[in-house]
C-alpha cells in the first residue's frame, strides 16, 4: 500500500483528529502517526518503530544520577549500620549502639519510601493513560473490526475492550495498586521488631497480589480466546451467505466474487495494520515509564544484595522487600499493557481467519 493510499485511509478514519486528542491528553509525548502507519502498510515496521521510540532513552537517562544517588545511599547507610552493630560490644550501654542503628533505620525508611512513592505515582499515571488510550481508540480500531471481520465480532470485542478498561480501572487503580503500597508500609513497620513479627502476612500478601495478576490476565485472556471461537464463525457464515449470494448473479456472478474477496482481503490488511500501529504506540507511551520502574527496582534489590553481605538482617529484608514492592509495581504496568496487548493479538488472528 503506497504513501497516497495510507494517506487517504488516514483522512477516511479520521485519525487525524484522533491524534490531536492524543496530543492533547499526552502533551509530553509527540509523533508522526500518519507516517508511522504509512510505514506499518508498507512493512517497514523498524522504521515506524524508530519514529516512536525517539526519546525514550533520554528520559530514561535523563533520571540516571537519581539512580546513583539512590543506589549509593543504600549502601553508605547499611555500611553504618553494620558497624554499628559490629562495634556495640565496645558500648558499655547497648542502647546507644540500638538508637543509632534505629537513627539509620529512619533515614533508610524516608530514602525509600520517597523513591516508592514516586514509583506509585508513575504506575497511577500509567494506569490512567493505558485506560484513556484504550478509550479513545476503542472506536476506530472496532471500526476496521466490523469492515473486516463483521457486526458480531466488532461488537463482542468491543465490550471485551471495555472490560480490560473496567479491569485497570477499578481492580487494578482501586484495589492492588493500594494493596501494594500497604505491603510496603508493613514492610517498613516489619523492620522495627527483631523477630520480624509481619513476615508471614507480608508473604501472603505478596503472593495474594501476585495471584490477582495472574488471574486478570487469565480472565481477559479467557473470554478473548472463547469469544474468538464463536464471533467470527457467526461472521464467516454471514460472509460466506453473502459471497455465494453475489457469485449467483448472472454474467457478473464471478466479477463480483473476486472484488467481493479484494474488498474483504484489504479491510483486513488494514485492520492488522492499524492494530499493530495502536500496539507500538501504546508500548512507545508506556515504555519510559516502564524502565525508568524497572530501574528503581533493579537499583533496591543490587543494594540489598550487596549490603546483605555486611549489614543486620532486618535492615537488608526491608530493603529487598521495598525492591519486592517495586517489582509489584512493574508486573502491575506490564499487565495493564499485556492485557491490551494479547486482545489485540486474538482479535487480529481470529477475525483474520474469515479469508481462509
Amino acid at each position: 500500500m503506497g504513501a497516497g493510499e495510507s494517506a487517504l485511509l488516514w483522512e477516511q478514519m479520521d485519525l487525524d483528529a484522533v491524534t490531536r486528542d492524543f496530543e492533547n491528553l499526552f502533551p509530553s509525548f509527540s509523533f508522526d502517526g500518519e507516517a508511522v502507519l504509512a510505514d506499518i502498510l508498507q512493512g517497514q515496521i523498524w522504521e515506524a518503530c524508530k519514529k516512536l521510540g525517539s526519546g525514550v532513552t533520554d528520559a530514561v537517562l535523563f533520571q540516571k544520577g537519581e539512580y546513583r544517588t539512590l543506589f549509593f545511599t543504600i549502601l553508605l547507610l547499611g555500611v553504618t549500620a553494620a558497624l554499628f552493630t559490629g562495634f556495640a560490644d565496645l558500648f558499655r550501654d547497648h542502647q546507644v549502639s540500638d538508637l543509632a542503628f534505629y537513627f539509620i533505620y529512619l533515614l533508610l525508611i524516608a530514602v525509600l519510601l520517597k523513591f516508592f512513592t514516586a514509583t506509585a505515582g508513575t504506575v497511577q499515571e500509567v494506569l490512567g493513560s493505558v485506560t484513556t488510550f484504550i478509550k479513545l481508540y476503542i472506536p476506530t480500531y472496532i471500526l476496521t473490526v466490523g469492515s473486516a471481520a463483521g457486526v458480531a465480532s466488532a461488537s463482542a470485542y468491543y465490550h471485551l475492550l471495555l472490560v480490560v478498561v473496567y479491569l485497570i480501572e477499578w481492580g487494578f487503580l482501586e484495589i492492588l495498586l493500594p494493596v501494594v503500597q500497604g505491603y510496603v508500609l508493613l514492610t517498613v513497620i516489619n523492620g522495627v521488631w527483631t523477630g520480624e513479627k509481619l513476615a508471614l502476612l507480608l508473604e501472603l500478601l505478596e503472593k495474594g497480589i501476585s495471584g490477582s495478576i495472574k488471574v486478570s490476565l487469565w480472565l481477559v485472556t479467557g473470554f478473548s480466546l472463547l469469544q474468538s471461537m464463536i464471533s467470527p464463525v457467526i461472521d464467516s457464515l454471514q460472509s460466506g451467505t453473502v459471497k455465494k449470494a453475489l457469485s449467483a448473479l448472472p454474467g457478473v456472478g464471478g466479477l463480483t466474487e473476486g472484488m467481493f474477496e479484494m474488498v474483504l482481503g484489504s479491510a483486513v490488511l488494514v485492520k492488522n495494520s492499524l492494530g499493530l500501529y495502536l500496539t507500538l504506540i501504546l508500548i512507545a507511551l508506556c515504555a519510559a515509564p516502564v524502565l525508568k520502574i524497572a530501574l528503581t527496582a533493579c537499583v533496591i534489590k543490587l543494594s540489598a544484595a550487596l549490603i546483605g553481605i555486611i549489614s543486620d538482617k532486618r535492615l537488608t529484608n526491608c530493603v529487598s522487600r521495598v525492591g519486592e514492592g517495586n517489582l509489584m509495581l512493574l508486573k502491575l504496568t506490564l499487565t495493564c499493557v499485556g492485557m491490551f496487548i494479547v486482545q489485540v493479538a486474538i482479535i487480529s488472528y481470529s477475525t483474520g481467519q474469515l479469508l481462509r
